[in-house]
């Protein structure tokens, strides 16, 4: 019932290779049917949101069969579908140079004894520096592609791309290995464009980064404070020497142990000297101090070079980070820039979480449950995308950026899908172009819609 406007549907007939003709008009279905679901997004009621013109009848069976069987049975395959995400986001958005992809892993709650993946995993919201919290659900690994619009000061945004499902117990591929072979596939998507990727800790390690195309990928990460650091260069070994030939130079200080050596170094010159330097991280302009040196990590790269950056907030603000990356040329400001860039994830899951409502869908089957988070991820990535291309400049947008306070934001998600509610409302009720029988039909709609977010 609900008309897709002009703009989206331009948007979604991107992704019509990886539908066949009936499961592309249910996931236009679905697609407005969540937009405009205002309760839990179960889909039982993103169903029935996208037919609000028949009110839901409990004393019948319900007939919204081919909704639950877009997820359970349909032909239709995440990574086909994420192909064209991928190739949408980065043909009607503009990139220049390497494109930033973030990845990272979150945690969806669940619970049932029978909903199939689920385990028991860290829960980082509710962990603290001295307890860690774990509770039920899916552990999902995602890889998302940064995007900063051109001369703009407007946030770093993130578009998922792909997600996988980390699997608990032994013998099952790890967050790290889940997102090597989704970076994999994103080469062989593109393999035309260079990549920067840019994780946490956790995917600082050698299933990630051991054997990888390093031609095409630069590596962000942080470090470990104790990680056990070389001298690339090799010191000349003395003729006559027996034994194999060293292929590391002597011990360097840990990165923990370089920030207490720059404290104690009393000259100006040299090496182990704390720089300053003026970046943009996190929304505003901060001063920091770093301290560079480069280094080899066998224990995760083998013998191949990497820098370090270790930085310090003379405020104090933050505690000391240890940050590295796999490009010998990086300039300390780009790898501070890059890693904060990784804060678009997590701005991303809370989105996911809060205004998509991914966690709300009650499934327990295998193939529902490997494609309903990720087909809401992607049409996050369809709203995003929409809205930086044409939503932002629409009628409705204009509206109600005379109307926002103070703490309002015209970039984050929510602000997205409520311009774009009220554009799929203003093109669906029309007093020009409907008689009295019809405004009549649409009043008992809109009177069953308010129902059903109640």
């Amino acid at each position: 019932m609900w008309q897709m406007i002009d703009s989206l549907d331009a948007i979604v007939q991107h992704l019509q290779p990886a539908f066949t003709v009936r499961s592309l008009v249910r996931a236009q279905q679905l697609l407005l049917g969540w937009v405009m679901c205002l309760g839990k997004h179960t889909l039982a009621r993103v169903a029935h949101s996208a037919q609000p013109q028949t009110p839901p009848d409990s004393a019948q069976r319900h007939g919204l069969d081919s909704y639950y069987n877009f997820f359970e049975r349909s032909a239709w395959t995440v990574s086909g579908l994420a192909y064209h995400v991928a190739v949408l986001v980065l043909t009607q958005l503009k990139f220049f140079g390497r494109i930033t992809l973030l990845v990272d892993d979150t945690l969806a709650h669940k619970r049932g004894k029978s909903v199939w993946g689920m385990g028991w995993w860290r829960d980082a919201v509710a962990s603290t520096k001295k307890r860690v919290a774990t509770a039920s659900g899916h552990n999902w690994v995602v890889l998302a592609v940064a995007y900063c619009p051109p001369g703009s000061n407007t946030p770093i945004f993130a578009l998922p791309l792909l997600a996988r499902l980390h699997l608990p117990g032994t013998g099952q591929p790890s967050c790290a290995a889940l997102a090597k072979g989704m970076l994999t596939e994103v080469l062989g998507w593109f393999p035309g464009h260079c990549f920067t990727l840019v994780g946490d800790g956790a995917y600082a390690c050698k299933e990630l980064l051991g054997d990888l195309d390093h031609q095409r990928v630069v590596f962000v990460g942080r470090l470990r404070g104790d990680a056990c650091l070389y001298d690339p260069r090799v010191p000349q070994a003395k003729k006559g020497k027996k034994g194999r030939k060293a292929k590391k130079g002597p011990k360097l200080p840990k990165p923990k142990e370089a920030a207490v050596k720059a404290d104690r170094k009393r000259t100006s010159v040299g090496e182990w000297l704390w720089q300053r330097i003026d970046v943009a991280v996190y929304g505003e302009s901060r001063s920091l101090c770093v301290v560079r040196y480069e280094a080899v990590w066998p224990r995760v790269l083998g013998l191949r070079p990497l820098q370090v950056v270790v930085v310090r907030d003379p405020e104090r603000r933050m505690r000391d980070c240890y940050l590295f990356t796999t490009d010998l040329r990086a300039t300390a400001n780009w790898v501070v820039t890059q890693f904060a860039w990784r804060w678009a994830i997590e701005v991303l899951f809370r989105s996911s979480k809060q205004v998509m409502d991914i966690e709300a869908p009650k499934h327990w089957s295998q193939e529902s449950v490997e494609k309903v988070a990720p087909w809401v991820w992607s049409m996050q990535s369809v709203i995003m995308v929409w809205y930086l291309t044409a939503g932002h400049t629409s009628a409705e947008a204009l509206e109600l950026r005379e109307v926002m306070g103070d703490w309002d934001s015209e970039w984050s998600l929510r602000h997205m899908l409520v311009v774009l509610r009220r554009a799929i409302l203003n093109a669906t009720i029309n007093p020009n172009s409907a008689d009295q029988a019809q405004l009549t039909e649409m009043v008992k709609t809109l009177k069953n819609w308010a129902n059903l977010a109640a």
